[in-house]
């Protein structure tokens, strides 16, 4: 058995943005671009502000005197770490408040919201990285070892000597935080067992210590698909 996952969480959503650029009119397009150039001149702007004043507020705690006494020095060093960080927190807020009319005007722009159809196109390099391939299936995990897959609706797919096992990147996701990683077994390592839960027949599957309880036609697609060609 082994796990493996692709690294970069934020691609996933880039590729939703690329698609859903894509499709919009040129007004849209437009529209999109506007935003984007009034969010980074906002970003310039309170960073023009917050970094002087962060700057002037550390200046200023050099008019505290130092001490001379051991206990006072260690006094005197708290207070300069406490004073230090309400300064940071007022050089933030002061500077959010003077960049708000930028942050308004970016908000302005009426960006047209992302369908969902987006998805699917979001996860094509999960499917390549994982190897998602035919023949495959997408069924419920109801309980895992790795609570992540808990309640969610996973992929089974059989590549080379391999069943995998991931989360739903057929119907796919936006945000690559939904990506779960990938199980790879062997042939000879895994055990399935039939059972009931909640009146219904699932399946269990077991392998080196990991386990998931999926539904049941995962047990028809395993031994069709996997188990059974170690026959052949």
């Amino acid at each position: 058995m082994r796990y493996f996952k692709y690294t970069d969480i934020y691609k996933t959503y880039n590729n939703a943005l690329k698609e859903h650029y894509k499709s919009l009119t040129k007004d849209e397009k437009a529209t999109v671009r506007k935003e984007k150039l009034w969010t980074k001149i906002s970003i310039a702007v309170f960073l023009a502000f917050f970094i002087p004043l962060v700057f002037v507020s550390f200046c200023m705690l050099k008019f505290i005197p130092p001490q001379e006494k051991w206990g006072w020095v260690l006094v005197t060093g708290i207070a300069k770490v406490l004073i230090g960080f309400v300064l940071i927190v007022l050089s933030d807020i002061v500077a959010a408040v003077l960049t708000t009319p930028f942050w308004k005007k970016a908000e302005s722009y009426n960006v047209p919201k992302m369908k969902n159809e987006f998805s699917s196109k979001a996860c094509e390099h999960l499917r390549s990285y994982y190897g998602l391939q035919q023949p495959y299936i997408v069924t419920k995990c109801f309980d895992a070892t790795d609570e992540k897959f808990c309640n969610k609706d996973i992929c089974v797919f059989v590549v080379g000597e391999e069943l995998r096992i991931t989360t739903d990147i057929v119907k796919g996701f936006i945000h690559g935080e939904r990506d779960l990683g990938c199980y790879a077994f062997e042939k000879q390592e895994i055990v399935l067992t039939k059972k009931h839960r909640d009146n219904q027949l699932v399946v269990q599957l077991e392998a080196d210590g990991t386990m998931f309880l999926l539904g049941y036609k995962a047990k028809r697609f395993i031994e069709k698909n996997f188990i059974c060609k170690e026959t052949k």
